[in-house]
């Protein structure tokens, strides 16, 4: 690269409007600030070694924390970065020409950026004015160090005017800003460090469907509910209910491992902040994904403001849900509000007072038991556990281990066996 080829790349920068938000990310306004450096006439030494450092601790920082090299941190500010561009390329399946002129434009100047080699960008300090004595004391980064723990649906993506039309379709099924980043968030409520309320989980719990034994109909009726979502097609709310440590949160969980890169994401929302749901489908509403608001382990009295929220989103308020958001619920009761002996006993119009509380169960479109398992299949869970881990065992020396643990652990379920599974492994046997 001469000095011509440099300007003329600053002066591509300079005019980049569709994705000019990613010159704020740290990395890129490094490799842009020393482009300016070595592009000077007669450039101060000292600037153009400082200019190199800065370069040099912004890769250091997108190693560190797994984006590998330039490229890859180029793209995860152009996709990951809330901007107009990602919005209007998520709505629309046909990009106004202007639009697909500056994506194109604008990929091929960031993808001519971080293609510079540091061996070149140290050539280019030394034609700007920088000594051999003080080039050979700078570091040379490598390119890619860090980027196998990168985000994979980043791998086919192209910093380049090729790009364009995968980048589109990236926005138009994953979403933008926090939906496109993370597959699941979590509502913690407005604040400046989380604008939109939610806060981001990178990495969710790493649990898989075809990890799970039993209850094969409910996940399968929770599998296809969840395939109706994604395809478009009308899908239900649903509530997960039975005995406690049966997997019913689990099961819910692992639907992100098998269906994120689809599109799929799950928003958690507290008992304690089902008042802000509808806030929640609001900003939902707008994003192209596909979404399940979560609601884990739901029991609280009829008179708190909590369940009338869930009661008025579920059914029967004036808005309706939005298309691409299904609500998941999860309790160990199944009409989910405690009932008191002393209503039956006090109260005139008992029959009123039941059929209220029992409404809101009701109102969940479609509702799957989690039963306790045996005994037997207990211990078909122990083993299929211990199968996975590919541990060798002898079964009639465990299962009397196992059969006590259920005794010292107050029953038998899935969440009891995977206990016992991995205190079994703490102890090199499994």
């Amino acid at each position: 690269m001469d000095i011509g080829q440099l300007r003329g790349l600053l002066l591509d920068l300079d005019c980049m409007t569709a994705l000019r938000h990613t010159l704020r990310n740290r990395a890129m306004a490094a490799l842009v600030d020393l482009c300016r450096a070595c592009a000077k006439d007669n450039a101060d030494e000292a600037a153009l070694t400082a200019a190199y450092c800065r370069v040099y601790d912004a890769w250091l920082d997108a190693a560190a924390h797994g984006r590998g090299g330039f490229a890859r941190e180029a793209l995860e500010a152009v996709l990951f970065e809330e901007s107009p561009a990602a919005l209007l390329c998520a709505r629309m399946d046909v990009l106004p020409y202007s639009l697909t002129n500056a994506l194109a434009n604008d990929l091929d100047a960031l993808g001519r950026l971080t293609a510079i080699e540091p061996a070149m960008f140290l050539l280019l300090c030394e034609r700007a004015g920088m000594s051999g004595q003080t080039a050979a004391r700078l570091p040379v980064w490598e390119p890619t160090l860090g980027s196998e723990m990168g985000d994979p649906r980043l791998s086919k993506m192209m910093l380049s005017r090729e790009g364009v039309t995968m980048t589109a379709a990236f926005f138009r099924k994953q979403g933008t800003g926090l939906f496109a980043r993370c597959p699941g968030s979590t509502w913690v409520g407005e604040s400046e460090k989380y604008p939109l309320g939610l806060r981001g989980i990178r990495e969710p719990d790493p649990i898989r469907l075809e990890d799970m034994v039993l209850y094969e109909r409910e996940r399968g009726a929770l599998v296809e509910n969840t395939r109706r979502l994604l395809d478009g097609r009308q899908a239900c709310n649903i509530l997960l209910y039975g005995d406690k440590g049966t997997g019913k949160s689990a099961t819910v969980k692992a639907l992100l491992s098998s269906f994120w890169l689809e599109g799929l994401r799950i928003v958690e929302v507290p008992l304690a902040q089902l008042t802000h749901l509808p806030t929640i489908f609001s900003i939902l509403r707008d994003q192209p994904g596909k979404f399940i608001v979560f609601v884990d382990d739901l029991a609280f009295n009829d008179s708190c403001p909590e369940y009338t929220a869930l009661k008025t989103v579920l059914e029967g308020g004036l808005e309706a849900r939005p298309s691409n958001v299904v609500v998941y619920a999860t309790s160990n009761r199944r009409n989910i509000v405690r009932q008191r002996f002393s209503e039956r006993q006090d109260d005139v119009n008992e029959r009123d007072t039941l059929e209220e509380k029992f409404s809101l169960a009701d109102r969940f479109d479609l509702r799957l038991t989690f039963s306790a398992p045996t005994q037997e299949e207990y211990f078909t869970i122990c083993r299929a556990l211990l199968d996975a881990r590919g541990a060798e065992y002898d079964w009639d020396e465990l299962m009397p281990r196992a059969r006590a643990w259920t005794v010292s652990h107050n029953g038998c379920s899935p969440r009891i066996a995977r206990q016992f599974v991995d205190y079994i492994a703490g102890e090199g046997k499994a």
